[in-house]
This record gives structure tokens, sequence and C-alpha cells, in this order.
């Protein structure tokens, strides 16, 4: 009994866990739907302004790592994009 309470513990921890290190539901379109990621790349440093390090697909998602320069001072930034129109569904700053 006691071990079933146990493992039952564990295996809700890490369900949990795991929902915490998910990245944003960003949109439910197909990707038959979604920009390119040429056309999107453009937008993001054209539109936004950010300098992409990195940019890759997490989950229904165009992720960037970059950076962002406002007012002289440059902040390491990582953003997620809602892939059909490109707007920015979660952006964090360090």
């Amino acid at each position: 009994m006691f071990r079933f309470i146990r493992l039952s513990s564990i295996a809700l921890s890490l369900l949990l866990a795991n929902q915490a290190f998910a990245g944003p539901e960003c949109s439910t379109a197909p990707e038959s739907k979604w920009m390119g990621m040429h056309d999107m790349q453009k937008k993001i440093i054209n539109d936004y302004g950010f300098t992409i390090k990195l940019f890759k697909i997490d989950g229904s998602c165009y992720e960037i790592y970059g950076w962002e320069e406002k007012e002289g001072k440059v902040d390491k930034i990582e953003v997620y994009f809602n892939p059909v129109n490109g707007d920015i569904v979660k952006k964090e700053v360090s």
C-alpha cells in the first residue's frame, strides 16, 4: 500500500514538473498555415528589431534566442512567436 502511494506521488511529481517546463501554446493551426521560416525571420528582424542568435520551432511556436537593443542597452532575449501571424506570445529578458 505505501509503495503504491509513494510511486503515485513520484509519478504525479514528474508529470507536474514536465508541465512546468513546457513552452507556451502559440497556435492551434496546422503547420501548413504557418508563415515560412524565412519570412518569419525577416519579420522578427525588420518589425521587432531583434538580433537572432538561434531560431527554432518549439512545439506550436517559432522561438528565438537573441538580443534586443533599447536606448543603448543590449539585453539577451528568448521570445516565442505565433507562427501564423508573427505576434509575440511570450518574451523573457535577461
